[in-house]
């Protein structure tokens, strides 16, 4: 199954927002940000294997495997500019898919954001997707992407927990390479209640891996800031994209701007 969800108010979209999910999340998290975004700007999220509306098929956990099975499914998008929005683990599998494409295509993003994210080369700690349940719900609280009500749910536990083990494992699994710089702009957003990103070492490890310079925002919030202040997230997010293509995207909707 073709792993993209695309949602857009205009058949003129002039670019994509690719997004990819936090460990455990799925697309539907990014459908309402097309109603809230320039026309002109679509959104395209994807939906891993086991998750949200592909949960009858298997997880993948090898990441080089997913990449490869993404960027076959995002050709139709590289017609028009795409802006890369990689939420937690979503931002490795953004940066890793990126090389490959530039390496299978030579396609470069117009620029990647990496949202609440560790950079690629500092690895997850050995043997997350191993803990206990008690401890994996541990750590989502820490994360605080659920409610309390919900983390006390034996019922979404059990739908959540293999798909946490999973996606920990696949980014945990991640085969360390010796890869260039990408040649886009990286933006690094963090929430700053986050508890679990180090925001120095994570605006230190992502400006390492651009030739094409970085910037940091910091949103109130912890490490899912977008629920909690998501009109300055996608305020953020309109800016990154509009700068990403020479404001083309912003006088396209006849938006004045300085």
């Amino acid at each position: 199954m073709n792993s993209l969800r695309l949602w857009y108010r205009s058949e003129e979209v002039r670019m994509w927002l690719l997004c990819l999910p936090p460990g455990g999340g799925g697309a539907h998290q990014f459908r309402n940000w097309s109603d809230r975004l320039p026309p002109a700007l679509g959104v395209a999220a994807v939906e891993l294997p086991g998750h949200g509306t592909r949960s009858a098929e298997p997880p993948l956990t090898d990441l080089d495997a997913l990449c490869a099975r993404l960027a076959a499914d995002v050709i139709p998008l590289l017609g028009r500019p795409v802006l890369l929005y990689g939420h937690s683990m979503g931002a490795v599998i953004a940066h890793d898919l990126a090389q490959h494409l530039r390496a299978e295509r030579g396609w470069r993003p117009a620029a990647l954001v990496a949202a609440a994210g560790d950079p690629p080369d500092r690895p997850l700690p050995a043997g997350l997707d191993t803990l206990s349940d008690e401890d994996l719900t541990g750590l989502l609280r820490a994360w605080g992407g659920a409610t309390a009500e919900l983390l006390d749910d034996p019922r979404y536990l059990a739908e959540t927990l293999p798909l946490v083990r999973a996606d920990l494992a696949l980014v945990g699994g991640r085969t360390a390479r010796d890869l260039p710089p990408l040649d886009c702009p990286v933006h690094v957003y963090l929430g700053a209640r986050d508890t679990t990103v180090d925001a120095r070492l994570a605006a230190e490890g992502w400006a390492g891996r651009t030739t094409a310079g970085h910037t940091v925002r910091t949103f109130p919030g912890g490490h899912f800031f977008p629920q909690q202040s998501p009109d300055e997230t996608l305020t953020a997010l309109v800016e990154d994209a509009d700068a990403a293509v020479g404001g083309r995207l912003l006088a396209a909707e006849g938006v004045a701007h300085g």
